[in-house]
């Protein structure tokens, strides 16, 4: 029998067993600390969000329908009285800050990371291995931080101690369905390796984006609008780097399935996993100027390197959705410059609440090697998962270069191990 989904009813999955999916890099433990829940309130697996966790992150990272407060099991820090809001600005506004320790640790890695046999064009062979390396595994951990600071500011970052790098946003939320950003290394259309996400079609085709502002307005629970502008993240030529030399709008519409805002509304078609029968299409476009001291676009894609430009334009349509147990998307770019199409497909089934089987196929222009991939995931805890993948590709190359040292496409097989706490 079909159930509503309602806030209360997503809630109540959290007393599930914890043979739960749910390790997204934003299902962090802070927030399922703050809230006294399980990420799989929020998850539908890794990596996918469910309806209420797209409304928790269309509010700003905060409990939707204005419940953030009386949801919240964790108090707040005052800083300063609420009587300074009365006497500002000739005192300090007062402000509040997480009351507990809004830190999660994520670590990950390859167990096992085998690769097929590959010869060269000269006719080298290397033989079939693994390729575990010095590293080792679970080599990758990410330290993330989350939390509320007052009414109307909230906030995400990143730190990779591998990679030395911190990422993240700082978000104001103006009122519920309007919110403004500032971060680096996030936006509404870079997240493509999500599988309900068909924006995965750009991968390579734009800029990696540094320091960026994003605008989101939901006016309507169907309808979701995203405009951006920010500074493209290119190691040369540094001193002509400039703010605004990317920009992008997006726009989203759901038919069927939870309001975008609210998570409420619409019925489960799988209530184990907390999705909503729904079918939602997006279209983004995405403009990069001039990033040469020349005053041109230049792109690093072989054998395209030496294509330039004025103007780079990428246009982007995708559909996604799910129904009872299965979900999937499709996503297909368009870039002006090298004048290809990009194309992703996302396909999903909960063969159990925490089994869950995957297929993706990609024909990217920048990777210039088509490839399938077949994966099954096990979330073993709520916080901790097993993702077994193969890859096969359908090009004999990894690339159309003739030289001798060209190397064939192997197949690959993964193990990654990932928990989180």
């Amino acid at each position: 029998m079909r159930k509503k989904l309602t806030i209360a009813s997503v809630v109540s999955l959290a007393v599930l067993p914890v043979l739960l999916p749910g390790n997204d890099a934003s299902a962090i433990p802070a927030f399922a600390r703050k809230y006294g829940t399980s990420c799989y309130t929020c998850h539908s697996g890794f990596p996918a969000r469910n309806a209420f966790g797209e409304a928790f992150k269309n509010n700003g990272y905060r409990w939707p329908g204005g419940e953030d407060e009386d949801k919240s099991k964790q108090e707040q820090l005052k800083m300063g009285a609420d009587g300074w809001k009365k006497t500002f600005p000739t005192s300090p506004w007062p402000a509040e800050i997480p009351g507990y320790a809004p830190a999660a640790l994520w670590v990950r890695g390859n167990l096992v990371d085998y690769k097929s046999s590959f010869k060269t064009r000269a006719g080298s062979v290397t033989d079939a291995r693994l390729q575990q390396g010095a590293a080792g595994m679970l080599n990758n951990a990410t330290l993330f931080f989350g939390g509320t600071m007052g009414d109307n500011l909230s906030t995400l970052i990143q730190y990779n101690p591998t990679a030395g790098s911190t990422t993240g946003q700082i978000v104001w939320n103006f009122k519920p369905g309007l919110k403004l950003s500032f971060g680096n290394g996030f936006t509404d259309i870079t997240f493509g390796n999500q599988t309900n996400l068909g924006v995965g079609a750009i991968s390579g085709l734009v800029p990696a984006l540094g320091s960026s502002a994003e605008l989101v307005y939901i006016p309507q629970e169907q309808l979701k609008l995203t405009i951006g502008v920010g500074q493209a993240n290119n190691a040369a030529p540094a001193n002509d780097e400039k703010w605004g030399d990317s920009r992008y709008v997006r726009a989203k519409y759901k038919i069927g399935g939870a309001g975008l805002l609210s998570g409420a509304g619409g019925t489960y078609g799988n209530e184990f996993v907390g999705l909503d029968n729904n079918i939602t299409f997006g279209a983004t476009v995405f403009q990069a100027s001039p990033t040469t001291a020349t005053g041109n676009y230049a792109i690093s894609i072989a054998p395209y390197t030496n294509n330039t430009q004025n103007e780079h334009l990428v246009y982007e349509g995708d559909v996604s959705g799910s129904y009872g147990s299965f979900m999937g998307s499709l996503g297909l770019s368009y870039s002006s410059l090298l004048r290809k199409n990009n194309l992703r497909a996302d396909v999903g089934y909960f063969i159990y609440p925490w089994l869950k089987g995957t297929a993706t196929y990609q024909s990217l222009q920048s990777a210039l090697n088509p490839s399938l991939a077949l994966g099954l995931t096990a979330h073993l805890r709520a916080n901790a998962s097993l993702a077994a993948t193969f890859t096969t590709f359908s090009n004999q190359w990894s690339s159309p270069n003739t030289a001798a040292s060209t190397a064939e496409n192997a197949n690959t097989f993964i193990l990654a191990g990932a928990f989180a706490f």
